[in-house]
């Protein structure tokens, strides 16, 4: 997603004589095709001359591959140059009408909310057919999924604070209870479409996610990001301002909650490794999702009061996450807003002993 926001700084950046093209694969989003072919000069042909020059020596000199990190923005382009690929106005226009047509009025704040679950991968024909064996095949990261009913009650208060919140996903397990207030649940809408997928992610006044793909389009648009429920810690998103809450994770035979870093120590890509490791992985609580939402959504609003103890477990985590050997792999340039939760970090027992016990220096 990220991607053809870190290619439109990078040529905001070349010089003038250099000339670059660009060439697509398959999409997942049809707009966002559109909106990147009106940035970049995307040909169809330019596949083939990159082919050709993959292998002729001294080809790589001409590519501009994406960041080895992929959608993370390790150097800060965005903030250095304007990455905010424009919507066409009749675009803006089409999007403003589904909202106002869901009793949303202008100036009314929004936020979108992304709770994964297993359905788009095993569902969607780019990655699956919805069999069976599409599920199981997909299996191996369910460690990133949640309940979406225990969102609720954040959205609730949120819907008390006349925030409006958009339920989004192309394709989801089970809808919203029905009858919330300022609540959209447009994962179900027959009106959704690959327009609104991109155009409310980049219009928001904020994004909670678990971190999935789509989360990455706010930060292009300067919006604020709430990651609830996300794991690996070790990926906690430094380079946007964002809130990083990750999933509980539990010694199985001590019933022990992980430290910082064991969690750094301990961040699995796939379920099986955490079994393996005798770890627990916990979904957060209701009351703890609310808590992460009240945060992140005090912070936008500027009511949030720090305290200072929660300003030295901050500076502690900073501490041990920028000791940990994998740092300088998945972390550049530090946006100044982002952090991880606060009541999460009040739920450890973080010492320096224990840490140098398990290897930082």
């Amino acid at each position: 997603m990220a991607d053809g926001a870190e290619q439109v700084a990078r040529l905001q950046q070349q010089s003038t004589d250099t000339i670059d093209f660009f060439w697509l694969g398959k999409t997942c989003n049809s707009q966002w095709e559109r909106m990147i072919r009106r940035a970049l000069p995307v040909h169809g042909w330019v596949k083939y001359v990159d082919r050709w020059n993959k292998v002729l020596p001294g080809g790589s000199a001409h590519e501009r591959p994406s960041s080895y990190t992929g959608s993370r923005d390790v150097e800060g382009l965005y903030a250095r140059h304007d990455v905010k690929i424009p919507f066409l106005p009749a675009e803006s226009t089409e999007a403003l009408t589904w909202l106002r047509s869901k009793g949303w009025k202008d100036g009314e704040p929004f936020v979108c909310l992304l709770v994964r679950d297993d359905e788009y991968l095993a569902q969607d024909q780019r990655h699956g057919n919805g069999n069976p064996r599409a599920y199981e095949g997909w299996s191996y990261h369910d460690y990133r999924n949640s309940d979406i009913d225990t969102y609720v009650p954040a959205i609730q208060w949120l819907s008390g604070q006349g925030v409006w919140v958009i339920r989004m996903g192309k394709l989801m397990a089970k809808p919203l209870p029905t009858g919330m207030d300022h609540v959209i649940d447009y994962a179900f809408d027959p009106g959704k479409s690959d327009l609104l997928d991109i155009w409310l992610f980049a219009n928001c006044n904020g994004c909670i996610s678990t971190a999935t793909g789509p989360d990455m389009i706010p930060p292009i648009y300067g919006k604020a990001v709430l990651f609830v429920n996300a794991l690996p810690l070790g990926h906690f998103a430094s380079f946007s301002n964002s809130i990083w809450v990750p999933k509980p994770l539990r010694w199985s035979d001590s019933g022990q909650l992980l430290s910082i870093t064991e969690h750094l120590r301990n961040g699995f890509t796939r379920s099986v490794e955490y079994d393996a490791a005798g770890i627990d992985v916990l979904d957060m609580t209701s009351g703890q999702i609310t808590s992460a939402v009240q945060e992140f959504w005090q912070r936008i609003t500027e009511t949030w009061l720090d305290v200072q103890d929660d300003l030295d477990k901050q500076e502690h985590f900073w501490d041990v996450l920028m000791r940990w050997p994998l740092y300088s792999n998945l972390h550049g340039v530090r946006h100044p807003d982002s952090r991880v939760g606060s009541a999460w970090l009040r739920t450890l027992d973080e010492t320096d002993s224990r840490s140098s016990d398990l290897g930082l220096p």
